[in-house]
């Protein structure tokens, strides 16, 4: 369908004119997006930053992208539901589009490779410690590569089942965690200078990238109406789950422990015993879940990259934007000498992309589209 406005000459077209995505593969799709590995070192980064005041930061990180999404989701309204790139062709203009779309391919792939980097040497630590890395990283890419192939009702099917994949047992792990958390260890509360709460906020932000997937899975959702409600169920999902795993970690370990244990929450799985089970090491039923965790953000993140790519060079086909991402993947990846390295990049470059993509482009959208009569995108 395609809907025409006059004055401004807007022109607003259905991406494929499909409705495929349910409202549970929105919030699937946009909760595993966020939720990646570096979850399992989160408790370190906001202990060396806020101490137990990490749940804190976590909160109104969160209130941030609950915003942020809520902009995207009424940006995406008033454009008819269209692809962001055709979002921004016609409100900016097609040199402004492509620059805009090209630096949005930028980081998403700087995210999956900085991600991938992190990913393997942790990998390379806990279960294939002989394995060479360029391997994991052709491995991962090109299992990566087949899934980003298909078309995206597959990639949400992924996403469902991958979801209950990774937080069932994940979370029953938490619950029994409980027995070794005492809760004191989050003691005192309120206790930092604001310029560190600020920091925190910096830094915490980071965690939440990955929310930009609407912009590719919005035009496929099935019930319009519900987007802003499910999405906004989707990052209090993340924000829940974030909490959970610090206030846990740190009362396992305490403040100073979970400062200098790169990933603390691995080491708390080591710890778990579970009265009646049969399983004594539970640390490697984590990992395997793991590398879902990593999967399903570095395949959505690929995906929405290579969509991106497929429109401002206008491919016919996704594999050929997929393939041409694949080398900077590699290299990119393998820039970092050390994963000190890797996330010293991450830091650095991390809150540019999200102030650019996550907070200037949404609300530059809103307000644009907002302005103009005829914009408001209601009827499909």
């Amino acid at each position: 369908m395609r809907t025409f406005f006059n004055g401004n000459s807007l022109e607003i077209s259905r991406h494929n004119n499909k409705d495929i995505v349910s409202s549970y593969g929105l919030f699937a799709t946009l909760v595993v997006t966020i939720i990646g590995v570096n979850v399992f070192s989160y408790p370190n980064e906001l202990a060396n930053l806020v101490g137990g005041d990490g749940w804190l930061v976590i909160l109104l990180s969160g209130i941030i992208a609950y915003i942020l999404i809520s902009f995207i989701c009424k940006a995406e309204k008033n454009n008819g539901y269209s692809h962001i790139y055709e979002i921004l062709e016609n409100r900016f203009g097609k040199i402004i589009a492509i620059l805009v779309g090209l630096e949005l391919t930028w980081y998403s792939t700087f995210f999956i490779s900085m991600g991938l980097r992190t990913f393997t040497e942790e990998i390379k630590m806990y279960l294939l410690e002989q394995t060479p890395t360029e391997f994991i990283f052709l491995v991962t890419i090109l299992m990566g590569t087949y899934l980003v192939r298909g078309e995206i009702d597959n990639l949400i099917k992924f996403n469902e089942i991958s979801f209950w994949l990774m937080f069932i047992p994940v979370i029953l792990v938490l619950i029994f965690s409980i027995y070794h958390v005492d809760f004191t260890n989050i003691l005192p509360a309120f206790n930092n200078p604001p310029n560190s709460y600020a920091k925190g906020i910096i830094a915490s932000i980071n965690r939440f990238m990955g929310f930009q997937i609407l912009f590719l899975i919005i035009p496929f959702v099935k019930d319009k109406k519900s987007i802003n409600k499910v999405a906004r169920k989707g990052i209090w999902f993340v924000v829940v789950f974030y909490i959970a795993v610090f206030i846990l970690t740190v009362g396992v370990f305490g403040q100073n422990q979970t400062k200098i244990l790169l990933w603390p929450v691995i080491t708390m799985v080591k710890y778990i015993n579970i009265p009646g089970s049969f399983i004594e090491r539970w640390e490697g039923i984590i990992m395997s879940i793991w590398i879902i965790f990593y999967f399903t953000t570095f395949t959505n993140h690929y995906y929405f990259a290579s969509d991106l790519l497929k429109k401002i060079f206008k491919f016919k086909d996704i594999k050929l934007s997929a393939a041409i991402i694949v080398p900077f993947i590699y290299l990119i990846a393998l820039y970092p000498k050390n994963i000190a390295e890797a996330y010293v990049l991450t830091s650095k470059y991390s809150p540019i992309f999200f102030l650019i993509n996550l907070i200037i482009l949404p609300i530059a959208l809103l307000l644009v589209s907002s302005s103009k009569k005829g914009g408001n995108g209601n009827s499909r």
